[in-house]
C-alpha cells in the first residue's frame, strides 16, 4: 500500500472509530515491534536495502524473506545435521558443515527455496548407556521425540508464514530418516496436503553416488580405507565450507593430509572435487524435490 492510500485508510478509519483505526495499525505491525512506532515496523514498508545474496533463513531480515517469497521461493527446507565423532581429523559438526553447501546449493538450482537453520540436535545414542556414537566424547544426542517435535515444531511454524511446499532432509542416517518419513506423513494427514510436506530420502542416499564418482574417476579405490569414521566425500564438502573443519593446514605441516589413500595437500585440488560431489549432490535431490513436488 503506498504512503499516500494509507493515509487515506487512517483518516477514513479515525473518522469512525479510533478504537477501529488502532486494530488496523496493530495487524500492519510486524518485525518485533509496533507500526505506530515506526515505519519499518509496518507489514507493507519497502525493503530501504537491496536483497540479501542469501538462500538462509537466519542469514535475512523479515523483510529479505517477505520479498522473496511473494517474488516464489515458497519452498522451504528443513536440513538435519548432528554432532558426533567422525575420525581424528573431522570437526565433530561434520554433518552441519556438509548442509551448509549443499543445502544452500539444493536452493539456488530449485531457484524458488530457501533454507531453514541447520538442525545440529539429532538422535546420536543413549546417553545412559552410551550406544550409538554416545561412546565418544563430545557427541550430543536427543531422543527420537524431541527430534521429531523440533523438526515438527519448525514446519509448523513455515506453514504459519505461507511456504507451500516444505522439504525435509537429514544428512545423518539412523532414526532421524524413519522419523522424517513419520513428520511427512503426518503432517500431510493433519494439512490435507497445503502445504505440501517432503521427506526426500534421495538426499541421503546421495552420499553413496558421492562416493561412486570418486571411484570412477579413479580419485579413490575400493576396499582401501584407514577404519576411522571419515571417508574423502565428507572431506572435501567439509572442505568447501571452511578446510579449518578438517583440520587441513595442521594436517599439510604434520605430513597426515590424507584419508583413505587419498591426498588433500593440495587445495585446489581438493577444491575441484569437492565442486563435484556438490553439483551430484544437489542435482539429484533437486531432482526428488521436483518429482515429488509434481507428484502432489
Amino acid at each position: 500500500m503506498s504512503p499516500f492510500l494509507r493515509s487515506l485508510c487512517l483518516f477514513a478509519c479515525f473518522a469512525v472509530s479510533t478504537n477501529a483505526c488502532a486494530q488496523l495499525e496493530e495487524q500492519r505491525s510486524t518485525g518485533g515491534g509496533k507500526c505506530e512506532r515506526s515505519v519499518y515496523n509496518c507489514a507493507d514498508t519497502p525493503n530501504p536495502l537491496p536483497p540479501a545474496d542469501t538462500v538462509w533463513l537466519e542469514e535475512m531480515t523479515w523483510m529479505d524473506v517477505r520479498d522473496a517469497m511473494a517474488s516464489g521461493k515458497t519452498t522451504i527446507i528443513i536440513p538435519g545435521g548432528g554432532v558426533e565423532p567422525n575420525g581424528p581429523w573431522l570437526a565433530l559438526g561434520k554433518h552441519n558443515y556438509v548442509l551448509q553447501a549443499t543445502c544452500d546449493a539444493i536452493a539456488r538450482d530449485l531457484g524458488n527455496a530457501l533454507c531453514a537453520p541447520v538442525n545440529a540436535f539429532v538422535p546420536e545414542g543413549d546417553p545412559e548407556t552410551r550406544s550409538g556414537h554416545m561412546d565418544t566424547v563430545g557427541t550430543i544426542s536427543v531422543r527420537d521425540e524431541t527430534y521429531e517435535a523440533i523438526m515438527t515444531d519448525v514446519a509448523v511454524s513455515m506453514r504459519a508464514h505461507g511456504f507451500k511446499n516444505i522439504v525435509l532432509l537429514s544428512d545423518n542416517g539412523g532414526s532421524s530418516q524413519s522419523i522424517l518419513q513419520s513428520i511427512a506423513e503426518q503432517l500431510n494427514a493433519a494439512w490435507g496436503g497445503t502445504p505440501r510436506v517432503h521427506y526426500i530420502p534421495e538426499y541421503y542416499a546421495s552420499w553413496n553416488d558421492a562416493d561412486q564418482v570418486l571411484l570412477d574417476a579413479g580419485v579413490t579405490k575400493k576396499g582401501v580405507r584407514d577404519g576411522v569414521h571419515d571417508d574423502p566425500s565428507s572431506t572435501f564438502l567439509m572442505m568447501l565450507t571452511d578446510p579449518q573443519t578438517v583440520r587441513w593446514q595442521a594436517r599439510v605441516d604434520a605430513d597426515l593430509a590424507t584419508i583413505d589413500g587419498v591426498s588433500i595437500s593440495d587445495r585446489e585440488t581438493a577444491r575441484k572435487w569437492g565442486l563435484a560431489l556438490l553439483k551430484k549432490r544437489a542435482d539429484l535431490t533437486v531432482a526428488a524435490i521436483r518429482k515429488s513436488v509434481e507428484a502432489q
